[in-house]
């Protein structure tokens, strides 16, 4: 398959050039062949002229717990295969499957779900590994999670749930200030991606995590302690150090203003999250979210006493918002597909258009809607 005359988006900005695609992976980027005839053995391929369209990476969504009325957390296998059908509809090819605190045989229950949804998924996004927050998070800013479910530090049960899962846990959310979540970091950090999350942990607890091998922070601002001159917290540490931090734009969660501001700190460290539960994609309405009731009006998630409780957005809406807020839509592109791939440790697979590299990619129109989805060179979605 050739993709000719696209705007592509490539090493970090559009370019004018021409891909070709075999055996689900990109073969060539070609920016002097664009605007020519193709010749040689590529007049037997499949030639799509997309001019006057753009083409980005597959958008990656690292933190997501549901959409449509279903839960990574509580849903069947079939049910998540339908999520990862909306997943795909909106622009995400990869996604780690977001887990929720809960009971415990729930929580195993939902290790095994997505193991065989994993080896069974044959629509929609792919489930590329699991996002495991909970149970080992803080009371003090527990946010929409279940105190009830909240566990200390256990390398057993940790254990068991990612061997139910087949070894798919990618990434671990956990509260530093809980008495071994140190030795926990520098155990696991070395095959797994470690989180801050849902602490209340001042700056210099947040360093000696990234210290012993934390290089992660979930939604930022959300769930931690404010950024103050006399003590900055995690968000002083991410400025310092270098972690990922990953950030929900919904105009909800974070005032288009401190979007800005980030984005000019420190841009390269911020990645586009939805961290939606299972209202996506429906309408206002009563929902569930770990057991406990969400209400959701006017797209915005609460708990009965006004917690925020997760999302309604997706990351396509992400991505939206940020370039209408004032983001340069190269940076949201990069939020949305090269940095999320990196903090994961996969950005030699996906993340970025490069020979080599799996062919999951977005075309749209110069209004950024999505016109065509693909995963490994297949086409996933047509709008």
């Amino acid at each position: 398959m050739i993709l000719k005359n696209a705007s592509v988006f490539v090493d970090g900005k559009f370019l004018p050039a021409d891909i070709t695609v075999s055996d689900g992976r990109f073969e060539t980027i070609d920016s002097k062949a664009a605007g020519k005839a193709a010749s040689g053995k590529q007049t037997d391929d499949e030639i799509i002229d997309l001019s006057d369209k753009l083409i980005i990476p597959g958008f990656i969504e690292l933190h997501s717990h549901g959409c449509i009325g279903y839960d990574f957390t509580t849903s069947a296998p079939e049910e998540l295969e339908k999520m990862c059908e909306f997943y795909s509809e909106n622009g995400i090819t990869s996604i780690l499957a977001t887990t929720m605190t809960i009971g415990y045989d729930t929580y195993k229950r939902a290790m095994l779900n997505i193991k065989e949804a994993c080896e069974n998924n044959t629509k929609g996004s792919r489930i590329i590994g699991i996002n495991m927050e909970g149970p080992f998070l803080g009371a003090a800013k527990k946010g929409a999670h279940d105190t009830r479910y909240l566990l200390s530090i256990n390398e057993q049960k940790y254990e068991e749930l990612n061997d139910l899962s087949g070894d798919r846990v990618r990434l671990i959310d956990l509260d530093p200030d809980l008495p071994g979540a140190i030795p926990f970091i520098e155990k696991y950090s070395k095959k797994k991606v470690i989180s801050l999350a849902h602490t209340a942990c001042d700056y210099e607890t947040a360093v000696t995590a990234i210290k012993a091998g934390a290089s992660h922070v979930t939604h930022l601002f959300n769930a931690m302690n404010g950024l103050h001159h006399r003590a900055p917290g995690i968000i002083g540490a991410v400025s310092d150090y270098p972690v990922n931090a990953e950030i929900i734009c919904d105009g909800i969660h974070i005032h288009p203003s401190v979007m800005r501001l980030v984005f000019k700190a420190f841009p390269e460290k911020l990645i586009l999250i939805s961290d939606s539960m299972s209202a996506a994609g429906l309408e206002d309405g009563s929902y569930e979210l770990g057991g406990q009731k969400v209400f959701v009006k006017d797209g915005k998630a609460t708990l009965k006493d006004g917690t925020i409780a997760g999302s309604t957005t997706t990351i396509y809406k992400a991505f939206k918002k940020c370039i209408e807020i004032g983001i340069p839509v190269e940076q949201a592109v990069l939020s949305a597909t090269l940095y999320p791939a990196k903090a994961i440790h996969a950005e030699e697979e996906i993340g970025s258009i490069a020979a080599g590299k799996r062919a999951d990619f977005i075309i749209m129109d110069k209004a950024y809607n999505i016109e065509k989805v693909y995963s490994g060179g297949k086409l996933l979605v047509s709008h």
